[in-house]
């Protein structure tokens, strides 16, 4: 999911949309600061500074915008999603400054009404002009960011979008409050500046508590984290999910999954599961921004071995030190870590003269093999094969397949 799409018209893309509320937003802060000095309304000090806590808001998407179509690299393999919550940490605090400077005057103002000596609220019919249109703009944006949401599924317009919903309530709450100074009820300023001041520490706190769990890489409380788990449990591939966690990255939701496939799964499918699984979560769960899935195959129950021989004695048979040139091969199998079967092959291209040990490995990975046991390293192009195909190749100083199997069977033992 990218919050920039290409489908969407000018006015619908997040970033242009972020764009236009950071200017509007610029522009009523300013005017609600100026008006809130000369009018001496702390109620419109603190809406303004809310606007403020808005145009942070605006500034971390934009950065979350921007970082989130940054592909990962070596350094970053997850991405850029937490330079966000950096910036926004950064401005929790300064969000908190503000909330305190707000509730102190509160009640340095509440402290000089009880004296006596009231603070005087100066209204006219301009301000009230000026807050009606305040309040009219915050409801339109929040249709209009509501709107948007339900078209782009955009975490970030929907979160805009319900802060917006805290705005209209206290643009509103400051109209009451210069109803009130119409009726030289001035003490109702400082107490609905108290109030928004509560709303702006709330946001502050959200903000900081977001940024510092997801800095921390916590792991999130998905709340539809059962389902989740069904759906991916009832792919018929999938025989174990090993772990499941759900992380936050800036605004974004991100799966980390670790599933346990059949032993039959063919490798070569594995990048087409992968992506089919990763749309398949995505679709049924749009929240999810992005899903990391590492694939482990099943434990073997049962494991093959071959080894090159330099005679035919069953398991007194020597071990050969030439891959290419071994007239024989032992195969060796265990079955949950107990020795069950051996037998001894012919190596039908002991004398090819050309592409021997090409066509030796092919032949091996033919019969399946797990782990191929040798006395010297093999040369670049078996080699190759053999890692290709997930062979383990290890080197030994044994010298019979008897000294082999006691060796392989005191090891899987241990494990």
């Amino acid at each position: 999911m990218n919050e920039i799409k290409d489908d969407l018209k000018f006015y619908e893309q997040p970033f242009i949309i972020n764009i236009v509320l950071l200017l509007v937003n610029a522009i009523f802060f300013t005017l609600k600061i100026i008006i809130g000095i000369q009018t001496n309304s702390i109620a419109l000090q603190a809406d303004a500074f809310d606007n403020l806590t808005d145009i942070m808001m605006n500034i971390t998407a934009l950065i979350g915008i921007l970082f989130t179509n940054k592909k990962p690299n070596e350094k970053f393999p997850y991405g850029y999603y937490k330079m966000e919550n950096i910036i926004s940490l950064l401005f929790s605090l300064l969000i908190f400054f503000t909330a305190y400077t707000i509730i102190i005057q509160s009640f340095a103002d509440l402290a000089n009404y009880i004296r006596g000596s009231p603070k005087m609220i100066i209204s006219s019919p301009l301000i009230f002009l000026f807050l009606i249109i305040s309040l009219l703009s915050t409801i339109t944006i929040m249709l209009y960011l509501k709107f948007i949401e339900k078209k782009t599924r955009s975490p970030i317009i929907k979160s805009e979008a319900n802060e917006k919903l805290f705005d209209i309530l206290i643009s509103l709450s400051v109209l009451i409050g210069f109803i009130g100074a119409l009726f030289k009820f001035y003490i109702l300023d400082s107490i609905i500046g108290l109030f928004i001041a509560i709303f702006i520490i709330k946001g502050g706190y959200d903000i900081f508590l977001s940024s510092t769990k997801t800095l921390l890489d916590a792991v999130i409380d998905f709340e539809k984290r059962t389902e989740l788990f069904t759906l991916i449990e009832s792919t018929p591939e999938i025989k174990k999910i090993d772990n499941m966690e759900i992380r936050s990255y800036g605004r974004y939701i991100v799966l980390e999954l670790e599933i346990s496939l059949s032993k039959e799964f063919p490798l070569s499918q594995i990048n087409s599961f992968k992506n089919k699984l990763s749309h398949k979560i995505m679709n049924n769960f749009p929240s999810i921004f992005k899903t990391i899935i590492i694939i482990k195959s099943q434990e073997k129950e049962t494991i093959k071995m071959a080894i090159p021989l330099k005679n035919n004695q069953e398991l007194n048979s020597v071990i050969s030190e030439h891959f290419g040139e071994s007239p024989f091969f032992g195969f060796v199998e265990f079955s949950k870590g107990n020795f069950s079967k051996f037998e001894v092959l012919p190596n039908k291209f002991a004398h090819e003269e050309k592409r021997k040990g090409i066509l030796i490995s092919e032949w091996l990975i033919f019969h399946k093999i797990d782990k191929l046991i040798l006395k010297k390293s093999l040369k670049k192009g078996p080699s190759l094969i053999f890692n290709n195909n997930l062979v383990e190749v290890t080197l030994t100083n044994l010298d019979s397949v008897n000294e082999i199997v006691n060796y392989e069977k005191n090891f899987l033992i241990q494990q």
